[in-house]
């Protein structure tokens, strides 16, 4: 078995140092590109997700049907992160202006979030239900393409 001497562990250790920096640069640049895609986006009139490039760890329930809290489970996992710009209409404003509410935390309009997929996937849904609202509300003619039936219900003919 080869020793290598200390001069030469010293160069090995600072070569690996310094490819360690140049990724850490290159992934740092890959962040600020993706949330300033992810912020731009919204004056683009497109409000999807930008994939950061990062992972954070979640812990998961292996077995979440069982009855008792003891017996539950749980694995860390590496889950991916995205950036997403809130966009809901201002219908949706309080009087501490638009935001959307997962478990107290408020995600304001016109802001972009990193989330997981899973978190992306709810406040998606919560976005979409906003506009959904809005949408019911002042009133679309959701009927505009259907050929009218002329029917009237209770009466005989």
């Amino acid at each position: 078995m080869a020793t290598k001497s200390l001069a030469e562990l010293q160069a090995e250790n600072e070569q690996l140092r310094s490819q360690l920096r140049a990724s850490e640069e290159a992934r740092t640049e890959e962040q600020a590109l993706a949330e300033a895609t992810a912020q731009a986006s919204a004056y683009n009139g497109n409000s999807e997700e930008q994939a950061t490039g990062k992972t954070v760890t979640v812990s998961v329930c292996l077995n979440p049907t069982a009855k008792k809290l003891d017996d539950l489970k749980y694995k860390d996992v590496q889950a991916p992160t995205y950036y997403y710009t809130i966009e809901i209409p201002m219908g949706a404003a309080g009087s501490e202006g638009a935001f959307v509410s997962i478990n107290g935390d408020r995600y304001y309009q016109g802001q972009t979030y990193e989330f997981t997929r899973d978190q992306l996937a709810t406040v998606k849904d919560l976005v979409a239900k906003t506009w959904a609202h809005e949408k019911s509300i002042h009133g679309d003619n959701e009927n505009a393409y259907r050929k009218p039936t002329h029917r009237q219900l209770g009466v005989r003919k």
